[in-house]
């Protein structure tokens, strides 16, 4: 995005406010697609949009952006138009949220155009404007992301589930103490039973990492013996060259908290925004590789962008955490369309270091079916750059298809490749 068009995105909030699509930018008309084939048995349909066009001075292009939503949405639901296409996910009374993925803003991020385009259609199937929430974690990263906040005036609403970070600790605000998931991975309580196997001696950077979560945990609550840890550990997190530094962490705290207890350190707590406020989900997910989980698209995008105290969600590449996620009814229920942007791919674990150029974006019901094919088309990406092989790493894939969150078998995904 130039400085010239995020300057006057941020000066049209005005517009998003009193109802417009995001960046101010008029609705584009709907466009008609070529009827729909038959639908193959058994399969997830997934579909691809490319246009040669779709960035422009780095950017998604609006233009092309509405023609690849045009025919890869009723491509995929077999409606005449854009606007029928849309209501086959939505009805009128629906709160519908939008789930963007802000991670790696400025750099990379959901685009405006997808932004825009997913608000217009909702729109053209009836949704009211103040039933639309745009949103990821943080109102900080929402913010980074280009978009200006709009919480409760009127016009569709922007913002993120908190104000404050929530990676590390078990609840902040804006999250639901009723609604959560449980692991013992990253408690202190856990740490205490590894210590007594001599795991931090015998175990890898990653089990030892993840297994000392609560450490920070405590850091981030006020802890005064923990708080010393607090900065070393941030550095960690982001050093991948150092791997001896936590195991002399481990070895320096086991036995220090003897008797402590944290509470609620094993939950991990759902965004309210999917546990209260919405009846449906759309996601914008970007296509990413993570050091921690390998491939990170549609799934992983919605299981740690609705979570608390995730960190630790890392020590199996997130094969447990994410489904057990996606599969909470707060989800599994209202997730009615993944959105898969990968015009502009990130092939390092820094989202947005280093960057790789396609001209597809992708549209599936199935979260399972994009990730596998996404995970081919960034082993390509870094392949072609020198990068070693993630498909090992990326074990959530498998994992929710497992739990029968959808397809992993290239078999039984109906795959259709369009061109605008």
């Amino acid at each position: 995005m130039s400085p010239t068009t995020r300057r006057e995105f941020l000066g049209r909030a005005a517009a998003l406010a009193a109802g417009a699509v995001v960046g101010g930018l008029a609705a584009p008309s709907a466009a008609a697609s070529a009827p729909d084939p038959s639908p193959v048995s058994g399969t997830s349909r997934l579909v691809s949009v490319a246009a040669k066009d779709m960035l422009r001075d780095g950017a998604y292009a609006p233009e092309a952006v509405h023609r690849a939503f045009a025919a890869g949405l009723t491509e995929l639901t077999g409606k005449s138009t854009l606007p029928e296409a849309w209501a086959s996910f939505v009805k009128p009374e629906d709160v519908v949220g939008i789930k963007i993925n802000a991670i790696g803003a400025p750099k990379i991020s959901s685009s405006f155009a997808s932004i825009r385009e997913t608000i217009a259609g909702l729109k053209s199937a009836g949704v009211r404007d103040e039933n639309i929430i745009v949103w990821d974690r943080t109102d900080r990263e929402v913010a980074r992301a280009g978009l200006s906040l709009n919480k409760s005036g009127p016009g569709v609403r922007v913002r993120g589930t908190s104000t404050e970070s929530e990676a590390i600790v078990p609840w902040v605000e804006g999250y639901d103490r009723s609604a959560y998931v449980s692991f013992e991975d990253g408690t202190l309580k856990k740490f205490r039973e590894l210590v007594k196997r001599d795991f931090t001696r015998t175990g890898s950077h990653r089990d030892i990492f993840n297994s000392v979560a609560w450490l920070w945990m405590l850091a981030r609550q006020g802890n005064e013996k923990a708080k010393v840890y607090g900065p070393e550990l941030q550095r960690l997190y982001m050093d991948y060259s150092d791997r001896e530094g936590i195991k002399k962490i481990a070895d320096e705290v086991a036995g220090m908290f003897d008797g402590l207890t944290i509470p609620d350190e094993d939950k991990s707590f759902f965004s309210t925004i999917v546990t209260r406020d919405i009846t449906k989900l759309v996601n914008i997910g970007v296509l990413k590789h993570n050091e921690d989980s390998g491939v990170t698209w549609a799934a992983k995008n919605i299981a740690l962008g609705v979570t608390t105290n995730k960190v630790r969600f890392h020590i199996d590449y997130c094969a447990k955490a994410i489904p057990a996620i996606l599969t909470h009814p707060c989800l599994r229920d209202k997730m009615v369309l993944h959105i898969g942007e990968a015009a502009k791919i990130s092939v390092v674990s820094v989202a947005g270091a280093q960057i790789a150029t396609d001209n597809r974006i992708f549209f599936s019901r199935d979260p399972v079916a994009m990730d596998r094919i996404g995970l081919d088309i960034l082993e390509d990406k870094r392949e072609a750059l020198g990068l070693e092989s993630i498909r090992a790493i990326s074990t959530h894939v498998a994992a929710c298809a497992a739990a029968g969150l959808g397809t992993d078998d290239p078999a039984k995904i109906d795959w259709r490749k369009l061109s605008v």
